[in-house]
């Protein structure tokens, strides 16, 4: 975990792995999908006027579209839909240490999922082809120095929050 003496700077570096198998000529950068919550619209009496209610535990689509700079095999073994596909991602935080130099973190995402939209790309002489996938996820756990900052798993009702579980009085009552 960041404590007070580590500032925040950069990814130094990162690797994508698919089912633990590093991936070469993924793009230079991969945007995460947006965990957007459920909600829904509350009013009535005591209430001056509408309230966006989250509904706890229950998130929109999740989606991860994924660059890659040409096509090969291993990018489209993630394109069957007898399969899931299991993404990590690991980069290397670095951190500014208060005290004197740098230091690193480990960051890890992992994401489960399947394809929903495949873009071939472009074929250009002396260009990358700018192949897409983009998956539709069940599963996302984004974690820091190994501590869990968040963790959705929305077939088996888990969502954690810096390591807190938030499903566990819902659970209990199911």
């Amino acid at each position: 975990m960041i404590d007070n003496n580590f500032v925040p700077e950069i990814i130094n570096d990162y690797n994508t792995y698919l089912d633990g198998d590093k991936m070469i000529g993924v793009a230079a950068s991969v945007t995460l999908p947006t965990l957007k919550q459920k909600t829904n619209t509350v009013s009535g009496a005591g209430i001056n006027g509408e309230i966006e209610s989250v509904s706890v535990g229950q998130f929109e689509s999740m989606e991860q579209e994924i660059q890659f700079n040409t096509l090969y095999s291993s990018a489209m073994d993630m394109l069957s839909p007898l399969s899931t596909v299991n993404l990590t991602l690991r980069a290397a935080q670095q951190v500014y240490d208060k005290t004197g130099g740098y230091n690193f973190k480990g960051l890890r995402v992992v994401e489960i999922g399947r394809v929903k939209e495949f873009e071939p790309g472009k074929l250009e002489k002396s260009s990358t082809m700018e192949a897409k996938l983009k998956l539709e996820l069940a599963y996302i756990k984004i974690e820091n120095d190994g501590v869990t900052l968040v963790e959705v798993d929305k077939l088996n009702g888990v969502f954690v929050v810096n390591g807190k579980d938030i499903m566990s009085a819902i659970r209990s009552l199911c």
